[in-house]
């Protein structure tokens, strides 16, 4: 411990991580459809009591396992009910895996190899926002990553104990999100092996029946008492529909195209989406000196495993891809730092530069604040660096995660007024404490950022029919798009409209009376 505490480069990781991960997480509202569901999932299991069934907005759900709702019930406990709470555990695990990438690499490479790949691995686009939202899967890429690392430690030292640290990082992968948890670095394994030809060997020394008992310890206490709770109801949604269905077939609001993940690939792995595809154009072309350097041929395959399970994988979507993370943090610091090949950069810094012009054009189009470009000052900063220097990479990783820096403290801050639907919800919020009588509805539409800062009660969706029916009635308030209220045939009021930031569409709150 006292060894890592002196060690500079760890100390310089810690920090960078903490600041950009960890730090700033309060200061920007929920994101997307899905992170406000973990969020008031935590929130309505506290209300409730109930710490063994996930309900969002009342109602079950069983789309992922208990460890993420529990982290963010840990977080609302020390720091109460925000983002801030929310995020806290979720983003330490960012942070974990940043210092556990590098303290493996230089347990098997060197220290300046180590910190490079952890630095990468920081830097990622994707890495970054699924590190600053209290989603599970980061969560997931930790302990996927902890089973896999120790996997390798175990069948190159001949370590009885790190087959076990395999199966008890499996299990906690498992109460993640599922069997995958145990796959996905099962698969991964295997094929490493069946390369290495050394599979029966292997799994001659493999202690399997200690290390299933240590991952049943961890997994059955919450699937038991799940489903002495919930029964064949359990087995439906999750097992056969959030895990069977998932993988086989199309699943409404999700991608299923197979170019999905291509199209997607050069924003995931920002700043290094282009570098990496240099890099393996290099590593098939010295594809014998690379398979001869066994660290590099199990970054291999775990990257390749991942990505070609998910895109087999008919349900798509982008942060589905994050366990490749690592991997790809490894195989790109093994290529920037033994190839020095210009080109990447030059089209690396022609990407960028578009970027520093495209970036203060919308905040202009959308009439949102010019400041909040503060973010392409160190993009267009390390532009010049990168076209100058000798070893381009540097300027990329800082300049890149100065920007994310400035993004996560600075311009995620001056956005926050414009953004609909938590205002929407904290509005609603208001009304029902003024009139505790009133119901809250909404109309042909749905917005878990709203049910989160609500955070009153359910909010029942209705259609047209139900909404004419309800405005005729006093104490009634209904949320929809303001498209949609051309279709009511019944007067009505509307108490507050917000334009919505990143579309056209403007949100509403109406209520019973006559058109104003």
């Amino acid at each position: 411990m006292n060894n890592i505490l002196k060690d500079k480069k760890f100390l310089i990781l810690a920090f960078l991580s903490v600041i950009l991960l960890v730090l700033p997480n309060g200061f920007y509202s929920a994101f997307d459809k899905d992170e406000p569901k973990y969020l008031e999932a935590a929130h309505e299991m506290i209300k409730s009591g109930d710490y063994i069934t996930p309900y969002y907005n009342y109602e079950y759900r069983f789309d992922k396992p208990i460890l993420i709702y529990w982290l963010i019930v840990a977080g609302y406990k020390i720091f109460g009910v925000n983002e801030f709470g929310g995020r806290f555990f979720v983003s330490l695990f960012g942070v974990a895996l940043v210092l556990l990438v590098y303290l493996w690499l230089k347990r098997w490479k060197n220290g300046e190899f180590a910190f490079w790949s952890s630095l990468i691995l920081l830097s990622l686009l994707d890495f970054i926002i699924m590190s600053s939202v209290a989603m599970p899967d980061v969560v997931l890429t930790f302990f996927i990553s902890v089973s896999l690392m120790a996997f390798y430690n175990a069948y190159h030292q001949k370590s009885r104990k790190y087959y076990l640290v395999a199966f008890a990082a499996a299990g906690f992968a498992t109460l993640t999100k599922g069997p995958i948890g145990l796959g996905l670095p099962g698969l991964v394994a295997v094929i490493y092996l069946v390369l290495r030809r050394d599979l029966i060997r292997t799994f001659k020394d493999i202690p399997w029946f200690s290390g299933f008992a240590l991952f049943t310890l961890i997994v059955a206490p919450w699937y038991a008492a799940i489903f002495e709770k919930h029964g064949y109801l359990f087995f439906r949604d999750f097992i056969i529909f959030h895990n069977i269905e998932r993988f086989t077939s199309k699943i409404p609001g999700h991608p299923t195209e197979f170019w999905y993940y291509l199209a997607n690939y050069p924003w995931m792995f920002l700043p290094f989406s282009v570098v990496f595809l240099f890099a393996i154009y290099r590593f098939w072309k010295d594809r014998k000196k690379i398979f001869v350097d066994d660290l590099l041929m199990f970054s291999l395959v775990w990257f390749i495993v991942v990505c070609g399970f998910f895109q087999i994988a008919h349900t798509k979507l982008a942060h589905y891809l994050l366990p490749s993370f690592p991997p790809f943090a490894v195989l790109t610091a093994y290529y920037v730092r033994n190839y020095k090949e210009k080109l990447p950069y030059y089209l690396t810094a022609a990407l960028l530069f578009v970027l520093v012009f495209a970036v203060p054009a919308v905040l202009v189009l959308k009439g949102l604040p010019v400041v909040a470009a503060v973010i392409v000052l160190p993009i267009a900063l390390s532009i010049f660096f990168i076209l100058k220097s000798n070893e381009p990479y540097r300027p990329l990783v800082f300049g890149f995660l100065s920007a994310m820096i400035l993004f996560k403290w600075v311009t995620l801050p001056m956005l926050e007024p414009y953004r609909a639907k938590p205002f929407i919800g904290e509005e609603l919020k208001k009304m029902k404490l003024r009139n505790p009588d009133i119901s809250v509805y909404s109309l042909a539409y749905t917005s878990p950022e709203i049910v989160y800062y609500y955070g009153m009660g359910r909010i029942p969706q209705v259609g047209f029919k139900k909404a004419s029916e309800l405005l005729k009635e006093k104490n009634v308030l209904i949320v929809t798009r303001k498209n949609r209220l051309n279709k009511l045939k019944v007067p009505y009021r509307v108490l507050e409209v917000r334009q919505e930031l990143l579309t056209n569409h403007k949100l509403v709150i109406i209520t019973s009376g006559e058109k104003r």
